[in-house]
């Protein structure tokens, strides 16, 4: 079994385009774990759609067959072509893949370095993917150990230092180029995990008030929980006329904001800055061309971003290096596992010869005693062998161990088993 990774992000497409792939997310994924999961060797997997990347972890059996595969089921359901899907999703392996992820998780691998949210995001996918029963153990391992490495990047580095997440750098460079936003009064499209990170970093930043649309309705909802104050779609123009900023990051696809709104709402009032943070805009493409607005979107957002410390960078790419190698010395060890396995269960079988042995001269209670003293005896005698397979499997001599044991207790350890 092999651990494939299959798409692409900011660094090697643009925002528009990514896009096209995240709109698709959930009947890609549906289709994926329904039809190919069960006919091409694809034992589970997560799915991981953010504002700038879409990405598809799995773990296949055949490598070849399951890339083809998911692509064409891609390229399927999205209607953007083989052809097109085949040119710019990438295609990762094995060690590739267990080094992107954890530098994604850690923020090294983000639009602003030390994003904060990417972490998060992560561990909602993962987290789906457990619930619907996609993920497998591997899988599972794999992203719990990026998740931690994330947390010890975090707690051991000034990499993730408050304002370095995209939401505060957008608001910082509102600021830069407008106004402080203590006492502002902001309006928020969306309820989304995204709302509510804009949400703290607005009331850090000492806004004043803060009104939640939702097309869905449920900002009510959320505004009980996080201090907003939930408006719909009546009070939208009267909220868009008091803003003194507009955050869109609901992400639905459907322009909650056009022209024709803003003209309406904003006559003779100063600039309305628009931060578009969603993938799918929330902006209508009519918007941008106003005077009345300054819209600020992610590609924006990422051009002005701050560059983060060199040291802090250093440090964080040594704690992840040092977390790929040891998880995938873990996970090398862990194939001898079966091996060690394999040898209790042969001299368990042993045990239960001798126990039926006694059993039928001595009675129970004898049977029982003799089975307690055996498996204390074997205990200790198997321990440092099971310990030293796994030491061997690390360092590359698991072959030599295992003829060592077939030697010694006549068992068949010729075929390896996958972890």
């Amino acid at each position: 079994m092999a651990l494939v990774l299959i798409g692409s992000s900011h660094q090697y497409l643009p925002l528009a385009e990514l896009e096209r792939f995240e709109r698709f997310t959930e009947p890609i994924r549906e289709a994926l774990f329904g039809r190919i999961a069960k006919n091409y060797g694809i034992s589970g997997g997560v799915v991981v759609a953010t504002c700038n990347r879409f990405e598809l972890y799995l773990e296949a059996e055949r490598f070849h067959e399951a890339v083809d595969q998911t692509i064409a089921l891609i390229a399927e359901v999205s209607g953007l072509g083989l052809e097109y899907c085949s040119q710019v999703l990438r295609v990762s392996y094995e060690s590739t893949v267990v080094q992107h992820l954890f530098n994604l998780t850690a923020g090294l691998d983000s639009m602003i370095i030390g994003e904060v949210e990417v972490a998060g995001q992560v561990r909602e996918a993962f987290k789906q993917a457990q619930r619907r029963g996609e993920s497998t153990s591997r899988i599972e391992f794999l992203f719990q150990r990026a998740l931690a490495t994330s947390k010890k990047v975090k707690t051991s580095t000034d990499l993730g230092a408050a304002g370095r997440s995209i939401a505060h750098v957008a608001l910082q460079i509102v600021e830069q180029k407008h106004w402080p936003l203590s006492g502002k009064h902001a309006l928020i499209l969306g309820t989304g995990a995204y709302a509510r990170v804009v949400v703290g970093a607005l009331q850090s930043m000492g806004c004043l008030e803060i009104e939640v649309y939702s097309a869905s309705g449920r900002a009510r909802r959320f505004s009980d929980t996080h201090g907003t104050i939930a408006i719909d779609s009546e009070g939208l123009s009267q909220s868009v006329t008091k803003a003194d900023l507009v955050i869109a990051c609901s992400g639905t696809g459907t322009p909650l904001i056009d022209a024709r709104l803003i003209q309406e709402s904003r006559t003779g009032t100063s600039v309305l800055p628009i931060l578009d943070l969603a993938l799918s805009s929330d902006v209508a493409a009519d918007v941008h061309a106003l005077r009345e607005v300054d819209v600020i979107d992610l590609e924006a957002v990422g051009k002005n971003a701050p560059s983060e410390r060199g040291d802090a960078i250093s440090a964080a790419r040594a704690i992840v290096q040092q977390a790929v190698s040891d998880f995938e010395s873990a996970l090398t060890s862990r194939s001898a596992d079966p091996l060690v396995a394999l040898m209790r269960a042969h001299v368990g079988l042993l045990i239960t010869d001798e126990t039926d042995r006694v059993r039928r001269r001595s009675g129970e209670d004898a049977a029982i005693e003799v089975s307690h003293s055996l498996h204390r005896v074997t205990n200790a005698l198997l321990h440092t062998p099971s310990i030293r397979a796994r030491e061997l499997a690390r360092n590359g001599n698991e072959d030599a161990y295992r003829r060592a044991i077939q030697l010694l207790f006549d068992i068949d350890v010729d075929e390896k088993q996958d972890v």
